[in-house]
């Protein structure tokens, strides 16, 4: 799919005696900070290598850059707003406010502190090579989105002082970051440092992620479920989600869930994503409660998980589930049997791919290698395939976005959103072969000699697997027409293990 923006990072924050630490395994999205006692401690966000437990040990963090993932900040005059680039603006002095909160990239935030001055301060940003500045150094002066250019209005001191934060700039003397108001919109600015709640921030790290999906093979039984045989090699079914019983949420023991928007997930995408009912982090656009009418993606009740996009207020939500720091798989053949919706109009894109799991391990995308199994999308937008047929792509390090690619064409009569069909690949050391409905006749085969010269290739260690139906983004196209898009319908999900 060329997705760029898969999250690699993500910590939570936690609250352990008197410590808070950002640890490299998140156990969920948006916890805020909680339990500190003691004296204010300057220039440190705490992370795993820090002591922030114990004012007499904390000490600047120099020059190691800080990855705590992206995140939210939230004055305590208005916790349930959060700190925002007005209108998702790039342009220099694009003010900063207080506004609700939306899984946009204009509202998540990271840091850094390498090669900032003074030592110890932290520059923070969103939506590119853009920093939170204060523009001047006066009480009241505003605070805006301004290219990074290390200056001392872009420079913060972050002051930890009980369970939240006051963020001081370079450029002035007791000032601190301040929500000017309790409004949605309301300015932020720089002020005289009082202690008041407008200048009290909570910081709420962003996972983008449900944590689930741990249950192993054990949460996938393939019970009746025969051996798979092509050309005279027999697979052992191993993995498989069958989506049967009564109609409800999909397994959180099997299914990790994406959160959010992640700012278009690299693509421009426009929907936020949601996991089931009571799944941590889930963004106040999904559901609380399930209903088969509400949910963007359940069991049917008829074997099948549904991934139905829905327009809530405005904001389209959908779902993408993974088996990302649960299930891994190594060779043999995966496949799925699915249904896809109407693709005759842009606005959404459907697939079943997967990701290099050491891309958990800081490799980067496409590096780690993408494989995509299932992905289509309109004729309408760079002549996608619709309801005729389907695209396979390979991405990897040299080939990166456009990836090596090859298109299955129904036969006369058949369409993807007509009836099921089986979308797998046959996966062996060094080498790919995709299929539709007939794994004894792969339509697109891929090995390291089908890679441009210097190219790596990225398909011999463990994967994980993805589903998902996007909306807008690159192949998904324009959404201004998108009204009632259809669900995008799997009977089943399986891996045959390699004998």
């Amino acid at each position: 799919m060329g997705r760029l923006g898969y999250c690699l990072v993500a910590m939570t924050l936690y609250s352990g005696g008197n410590s808070l630490l950002a640890q490299g395994t998140a156990s969920g999205s948006h916890l805020p900070e909680e339990g500190f006692s003691g004296a204010a401690i300057h220039r440190q966000l705490c992370f795993a290598t820090a002591d922030c437990g114990s004012p007499s040990q904390a000490s600047e963090s120099g020059t190691a850059p800080i990855g705590i993932g992206s995140f939210t900040l939230s004055p305590q005059n208005a916790p349930t707003l959060v700190f925002d680039d007005a209108g998702a603006g790039t342009g220099a002095g694009n003010p900063i406010d207080i506004f609700t909160s939306n899984s946009t990239g204009a509202q998540a935030w990271s840091l850094n502190n390498t090669g900032v001055t003074p030592p110890g301060f932290y520059n923070f940003a969103a939506l590119g090579p853009n920093c939170v500045t204060a523009s001047g150094s006066a009480s009241g002066s505003a605070v805006v989105l301004d290219p990074c250019a290390g200056a001392a209005g872009q420079a913060w001191d972050p002051v930890l002082i009980g369970k939240f934060y006051e963020f001081q700039p370079a450029n002035g003397t007791n000032l601190c970051l301040t929500a000017s108001g309790a409004a949605v919109g309301s300015a932020v600015v720089v002020d005289t440092c009082t202690g008041a709640s407008n200048q009290l921030w909570s910081l709420a790290v962003e996972t983008n992620s449900s944590n689930t999906g741990k249950g192993g093979l054990r949460a996938s039984p393939c019970t009746g479920i025969g051996d798979l045989s092509v050309g005279g090699v027999a697979y052992r079914p191993t993995w498989c989600q069958e989506f049967d019983g009564p109609s409800g949420p999909p397994s959180t023991e099997a299914w990790n869930f994406d959160l959010g928007n992640n700012n278009g997930w690299g693509n421009g995408e426009a929907e936020v994503y949601c996991g089931p009912p009571g799944v941590q982090g889930n963004p106040s656009q999904c559901p609380t409660k399930f209903s088969t009418s509400t949910a963007p993606v359940y069991i049917d009740g008829n074997g099948h998980l549904v991934i139905q996009p829905r327009n809530v207020d405005g904001t389209w939500i959908s779902a993408r589930l993974n088996t990302d720091g649960g299930q891994t798989f190594q060779y043999g053949i995966i496949e799925a049997r699915i249904e896809l919706p109407d693709l005759t109009q842009p606005g959404i894109w459907p697939a079943f791919w997967s990701l290099g799991n050491n891309i958990n391990s800081g490799v980067p995308w496409p590096t780690a290698g993408e494989a995509d199994i299932l992905e289509d999308w309109s004729p309408q937008v760079l002549n996608g395939a619709g309801d005729t047929g389907e695209n396979s792509t390979i991405h990897t390090d040299l080939t990166g976005g456009d990836g090596l690619s090859d298109r299955f064409l129904f036969p006369s009569g058949e369409a993807v959103n007509t009836a099921f069909h089986v979308y797998g690949i046959i996966w062996s050391p060094d080498k790919l072969q995709f299929f539709v409905d007939d794994p004894s006749k792969p339509f697109f085969t891929t090995t390291p000699a089908s890679l441009p010269s210097g190219d790596v290739w990225a398909f011999n260690q463990p994967i994980f697997i993805l589903l998902n139906e996007a909306i807008g983004g690159t192949l998904g196209g324009s959404i201004t027409g998108l009204t009632n898009p259809g669900p995008m319908r799997v009977d089943y999900v399986r891996w045959y293990s390699a004998p």
